[in-house]
């Protein structure tokens, strides 16, 4: 039962995936249709960010009050209420807040719905269950950029923009079955019903006694939670290191540049000269394919190899794969074109181990029960604020400096992340919830927690 819950709850990552990939196929007939300068290209690229960067920064504190669940039932109706907007723009002041209402949707499931999977979860699969969402992401994606491929010289792109109402319309119907998380229920006072959702959650894989035992963990961990104010504990000596490893690793993920190869793949690709438009689309779907493979294996290995492990590798991977982008695309003969386009796909694979699944995890699983909402938001939150500048200045960037300087500095952003995950990040897998807030409420070194 859980692993269909999971399922449910990650859809709303299939939205996210779906927008990031259904516009890079179509962005040329809306600039077109709509006479848009580069700048306003990215004006309106960068609007999907701010918006999610809004509603992340709001929706933590609200799913406190409200609950996981109703979160969920909000993001499909924004949702839809952006692509109805988009389908039916006829200026670019329209199109312009419709992008703002699908990133508020975007920014509310990237919030809540790995919290949501993590106290929902067995800890001993929680890692696995949380990569759901950044899979469901990646297919996301890999769809709308097979849909790009055989629907964009066919289709509207009014049309094309429309399939993404039926993965809404799902989820919206999906959520009625799921069940209120039962740590967000003890902490609201309602145990019989945090019970009956753990019965729910479990199955037959718990025993009564198990059930019980669970439950008086997480209400033991209520009990001994710090009288502070959410503010004043969320900023206190001993949740600053949690704060920084929350919103550093965003840093990370998002000046690595991957939305910027997300939404502008097959404009990279022309960049690189290595073919039609057709060939440039094929490549993305490739990219596409590649993501969802990849992320695949990290599900596989993030419960055998840890958090830890699976990061340094991917900021090692996304480094190398980068430096060589650049290098190949500033020499550019055309003999080795082929050497950048490899080296973007090395990166794809590297990030999708590594950058993509690991932020969303650990996030879900650093902060205590008290400020999980919070602190989830202002991770997420720095995803946003930082997806916002990379994909809003990179057609500027792209025109100005061109594409290797470009790369450059998103390379050089992936070997700092690289040295600051030796150095701080700590190991949570196998590790309870409860346990992890017990270790951190010591206010012993955060970087030791799970690291022999």
């Amino acid at each position: 039962m859980i692993y269909l819950i999971a399922l449910v709850a990650s859809l709303t990552g299939f939205l996210f995936g779906f927008d990031e990939g259904i516009i890079s196929g179509v962005l040329k007939q809306i600039q077109a249709d709509f006479s848009m300068t580069h700048a306003q290209v990215g004006f309106m690229m960068g609007l999907m960010p701010f918006g999610a960067l809004v509603a992340a920064c709001l929706i933590g504190r609200f799913s406190d009050w409200s609950g996981r669940r109703m979160v969920l039932f909000l993001v499909p109706i924004f949702f839809t209420a952006g692509i109805l907007m988009i389908v039916f723009s006829s200026s670019y002041i329209l199109l312009c807040i419709a992008r703002i209402c699908l990133g508020a949707s975007i920014g509310m499931s990237v919030v809540v719905s790995p919290l949501y999977i993590a106290e929902a979860a067995p800890f001993e699969i929680r890692g696995k269950l949380v990569i759901y969402f950044q899979l469901a992401i990646t297919i996301g994606i890999f769809i709308s950029y097979l849909i790009n491929l055989f629907a964009v010289d066919v289709l509207p792109w009014r049309l094309i923009f429309s399939i993404g109402l039926i993965p809404s319309t799902i989820l919206f119907l999906g959520a009625f079955f799921l069940p209120e998380s039962p740590r967000w229920l003890c902490a609201t006072g309602k145990i019989m019903a945090a019970e009956m959702a753990l019965k729910k959650l479990h199955g037959s894989h718990y025993t009564s006694n198990e059930i019980k035992a669970e439950l008086e963990l997480i209400q033991e961990s209520i009990r001994t939670e710090s009288k502070k104010s959410m503010w004043k504990e969320l900023f206190s000596k001993k949740m600053r290191p949690v704060v920084a490893l929350g919103m550093l690793l965003f840093f990370f993920q998002q000046v690595s540049g991957i939305n910027v190869v997300i939404y502008y793949a097959p404009i990279i690709f022309e960049k690189m000269n290595l073919g039609s438009d057709y060939a440039n689309l094929l490549a993305t779907v490739g990219i596409g394919a590649l993501n969802v493979f990849m992320t695949i294996v990290a599900m596989r290995l993030i419960e055998k190899l840890g958090r830890r492990l699976l990061l340094i590798l991917g900021f090692l991977g996304t480094g190398i794969a980068l430096v060589l982008v650049s290098i190949i695309t500033y020499i550019d003969l055309p003999e080795i074109r082929w050497i950048a386009a490899i080296s973007l796909f090395v990166y794809i694979a590297a990030f999708a181990i590594g950058l993509g699944p690991l932020p969303w995890v650990m996030m879900s699983e650093i902060f205590p029960l008290k400020i999980r909402g919070q602190g989830a938001s202002l991770s997420a939150g720095t995803n946003w604020a930082f997806n916002t500048i990379v994909v809003a200045t990179f057609p500027s960037l792209l025109h100005d400096v061109g594409i290797s300087m470009t790369f450059a500095f998103y390379a050089l952003a992936c070997i700092i992340g690289l040295f600051y995950s030796m150095r701080y990040v700590p190991e949570t897998k196998g590790l309870e919830l409860e346990k992890i807030e017990k270790y951190i409420r010591t206010g012993n070194p955060l970087r030791k927690l799970g690291r022999k």
